[in-house]
């Protein structure tokens, strides 16, 4: 009876554990990875000369990586040579032609639609830049452009 016992427990035991893993593997990924995140910027796109639409932010990490995100209902017009900079003119202020003037690429847009993940180069002072842009530099033609709140 003795041993029927210490079974029963153990076992009762090893259910308890595997019940409490399941509810952490099963734990929502994005509330996972929100939590892991702060929110430095966001804001929506103004048009410059295309519109854009979709929220953006730019959060930190656990680490101190700083990324660009396009949130999943982002949308542009395409366009070959797309590029996201982050520029120390205000958005208001920006054209074509001085987009680029002081700015820092982040990366080549990926798509021109849904969400997208760019890493901020380590080291970024975000308190140099006003604004956060779309730009095509083939063209010199200013998509879209945003403050950073």
């Amino acid at each position: 009876m003795n041993n029927l016992r210490k079974t029963l427990s153990a076992m009762a035991a090893i259910t308890l554990s595997v019940i409490s893993i399941n509810a952490i593997v099963t734990a929502p990924a994005a509330a996972l990875e929100a939590s892991a995140e702060t929110v430095l910027h966001e804001g929506v796109w103004t048009k410059k000369s295309f519109k854009s639409s979709g929220a953006w932010s730019i959060v930190e990490d656990a680490d101190g990586n700083r990324f660009v995100k396009l949130n999943d209902d982002f949308k542009t017009r395409n366009a070959p040579d797309l590029k996201i900079f982050l520029s120390p003119q205000a958005a208001a202020d920006t054209t074509g032609k001085n987009a680029t003037d002081g700015a820092l690429l982040i990366s080549p847009l990926n798509s021109n639609k849904g969400g997208q993940v760019y890493e901020i180069p380590a080291g970024t002072d975000l308190d140099t830049f006003s604004s956060i842009l779309i730009h095509c530099e083939q063209y010199s033609k200013l998509w879209s452009a945003a403050d950073l709140s």
